[in-house]
């Protein structure tokens, strides 16, 4: 290809649409929307205020009530990602300009599904919850009115059992005055290793049952076929292999959030002839920028397996 502005323009606009092909491919492998609630975020970092309070309706006696639970704000603060494909000038120059278009597609799809890397990266770490002394996965250290405990985390393997204990106990937490919180569950998360597993729980038409004399398994109808969504995440793999999530929500609410402060988006800056990188280094440079985090919300919304 003769280096000149008009071709390099034309090579770029064909780089750009294969990104944003890729980048919008992505959108049905994405498990964003399945498992996290996306925010907006208009600065460097959003204090989460609002997750110490339940507006639970009560007769109005007095003066307003302001149900708080047990932690303080959670200031949350945006981060910024990149990825960068590099082609040497003597390719594009001898027509191998063509062998860089899978690497652009792949980095639009990468992009587009990264937001589910933070999304599992912060399941999978249990850290400090709203600023207060306890983790967020815990077997039974937070209360929410001093009475009625929290318990989202076991060590114990993904089994029908496991599920349906993390089902029961999620729909029956206890919140303020008594009430119920009603957390919905919605969805079970897991990794490849897991999806026999999974599929056995939430899928199969029939599971075993130990007969009364204990003696032998019968075949009974699945109680818990279709009670939540499967969802295989590729993220969970390796040291991650064996965890999993029951993640449930609350009118809209949901266990783990994406902050989005600026989406994925493609960029040219060292892909024009006449700069100063070209000049120096005889290469090209195409790239992504986002920014944003992902990070857990309630502790009620979300039960672990392994963590």
């Amino acid at each position: 290809m003769d280096i000149n502005r008009a071709n390099i323009e034309t090579l770029m606009q064909e780089y750009q649409v294969t990104f944003t092909d890729a980048f919008n491919a992505a959108g049905p492998d994405a498990i964003l929307a399945n498992i996290a609630m996306v925010m907006q975020s208009s600065g460097s970092a959003v204090v989460h205020h609002w997750l110490n309070q339940i507006p639970n309706m009560r007769e109005w006696v007095g003066d307003r009530v302001v149900k708080n639970i047990e932690s303080n704000s959670l200031t949350v603060a945006n981060k910024l990602y990149e990825a960068t494909i590099e082609i040497p000038r003597v390719d594009i120059e001898d027509d191998n300009q063509g062998i860089y278009t899978p690497l652009v597609g792949l980095m639009g799809r990468n992009a587009a599904l990264y937001p589910d890397t933070l999304c599992a990266t912060a399941l999978v770490t249990n850290d400090n919850w709203g600023g207060d002394e306890a983790s967020f996965f815990s077997a039974s250290t937070r209360t929410l009115d001093g009475t009625n405990y929290i318990s989202n985390y076991v060590t114990d393997a993904l089994s029908e059992t496991t599920f349906e204990t993390a089902y029961e106990t999620m729909a029956g937490y206890i919140g303020q005055d008594g009430r119920a919180l009603n957390v919905r569950p919605t969805a079970l998360l897991f990794g490849p290793k897991l999806r026999d597993t999974a599929f056995d729980i939430l899928q199969n038409d029939f599971r075993g049952i130990v007969a009364a004399d204990a003696s032998s398994y019968v075949a009974g109808r699945n109680r818990n076929q279709g009670l939540v969504t499967p969802i295989m995440s590729h993220e969970l793999v390796g040291t991650y292999d064996d965890y999993w999530f029951l993640l449930g929500e609350i009118g809209g609410i949901r266990g783990v959030a994406y902050q989005q402060r600026m989406p994925a988006e493609f960029q040219r800056a060292r892909f024009m002839d006449d700069s100063d990188f070209v000049f120096e280094t005889d290469k090209y440079q195409l790239g992504a920028r986002s920014r944003g985090a992902a990070f857990k919300t309630l502790p009620f919304l979300v039960y672990g397996g392994y963590v």
